[in-house]
């Protein structure tokens, strides 16, 4: 009798404390991101920020969905300014949140022990890529870049379509397969320069292991060195070899390319783990015949997978509700955060509290297990200076159009890294 006393008073102390929390936690907050008026992942959002509202009901959230094509414009103005989100969705890396440490919350004494070892992915959000630094943002879900096949078009060609490429080796000779029987290997688009650096970032562990790529995040990995240059070789010979579309320079990635091959017209996409260019699109149409496989050995052995978050979640450093301004970014990461934008979205958890249903696809559930046991580091082009990236996107398209061989691009990009900020 005394342990059941003891126990209902804890009870009721937590339900006490919980209580008290909610109370304290007031006001309005601002949210900021890009995929509020998504179809799917924004009613997601929404429906968190119900039950956020309701474990909460002394805040009011003030959702705002931004265009995604001038977003760090609207981030840059609101940091000048002072004044703006009080949560603010960003990509990992320096394709967003390490690009914005200066006037982004450290949240080092917010994050339990228990809390960040249910997710992947600080290094993507950790000063110096450093998942044990300063961290400035939590990490929202799985993403990054795996290739997507067609098993059907792979059959077409002769290839077991239950066997996909695991060298670079293996990927040639898919390709030379499937270009013999007149099938577009390789799908996307380059339009804006985005195909190639997906592609990039797919073959980049093949040659590169995660210690080498930190070192490209460093600079002490050269662009002009010998292994870099390799691996560029590499993405040129595919790009040149004839297994694209030969619209592929003209086509938009995002939109036509992902059209294509979800119609079948090319058996293999450099794509994101969840989010576009996703297996979330491609499988209404290709159903069973849609398969994944991840970046193809070449130089390394057991090539890492290079996904870790999707979009984070920050706190700039100018908000004036900070404590509710954490509640949200922890509910939204958590488990039940993580649940919704699945069940909903299709978006992969990153948190290993929650998993995925049985009634998952066998290879979305198999995707989840391999990233969450298997060895995975941030891709490559979020480990890239941004300027380095968007020139890295100019230099190679000049060296598929015969503008400069290969080893003066290589050079230029390395002459404006070693230039002083």
């Amino acid at each position: 009798m005394q342990k059941l006393v003891g126990a209902a008073l804890l009870s009721m102390t937590v339900l006490a404390g919980t209580a008290a929390v909610a109370q304290e936690i007031s006001g309005e907050i601002t949210v900021w991101d890009w995929q509020y008026n998504s179809e799917k992942w924004g009613a997601a959002l929404k429906q968190l920020d119900a039950e956020f509202i309701a474990e909460h009901p002394g805040v009011t959230i003030k959702h705002v969905a931004q265009p995604h094509d001038t977003y760090y414009q609207l981030i840059q103005t609101a940091n000048s300014s002072q004044s703006g989100p009080d949560v603010a969705m960003m990509h990992a890396g320096t394709f967003g949140v390490l690009n914005y440490t200066d006037v982004l919350a450290p949240l080092n004494a917010r994050i339990t022990p228990e809390f960040k070892a249910s997710l992947k992915g600080w290094e993507s959000v950790g000063g110096n890529f450093d998942a044990n630094g300063q961290i400035y943002a939590v990490p929202g879900s799985l993403s990054g870049w795996v290739f997507y096949y067609n098993k059907q078009l792979f059959r077409d060609a002769g290839l077991d379509p239950n066997t996909p490429p695991k060298t670079y080796a293996d990927l040639v000779a898919a390709a030379d397969a499937l270009k013999a029987k007149g099938i577009v290997a390789f799908g996307g688009g380059n339009s804006d320069g985005w195909g190639n650096l997906q592609y990039l970032n797919i073959l980049f562990p093949g040659d590169f292991d995660a210690a080498q790529s930190a070192a490209l995040a460093t600079g002490a990995l050269k662009y002009d060195g010998p292994e870099f240059t390799a691996l560029n070789q590499h993405l040129v010979d595919l790009l040149k070899g004839g297994y694209f579309d030969p619209g592929y320079a003209s086509t938009v990635h995002w939109t036509e390319g992902v059209a294509a091959f979800q119609a079948g017209q090319a058996a293999m996409i450099a794509g994101i783990a969840s989010d576009t260019v996703s297996y979330n699109e491609f499988l209404p149409e290709l159903g069973d015949d849609l398969g994944v496989f991840y970046a193809p050995a070449d130089t390394v052995a057991a090539p890492y997978i290079p996904v870790s978050s999707g979009p984070v979640w920050t706190i700039p450093g100018y908000s004036k509700n900070q404590d509710a301004a954490w509640a949200y970014v922890e509910f939204i990461t958590g488990p039940r955060g993580a649940a919704v934008q699945y069940e909903q979205a299709g978006i992969l958890p990153i948190n290993s509290g929650y998993t995925i249903p049985d009634t998952a696809p066998a290879f979305v559930r198999n995707m989840v297990a391999d990233m969450q046991k298997s060895e995975t580091f941030l891709y490559a082009s979020s480990l890239m200076r941004q300027d380095i990236a968007f020139e890295w996107i100019r230099k190679i398209q000049d060296v598929v159009n015969g503008v400069a061989p290969l080893g003066q691009a290589l050079g230029e990009l390395q002459a404006l890294q070693d230039k002083p900020q």
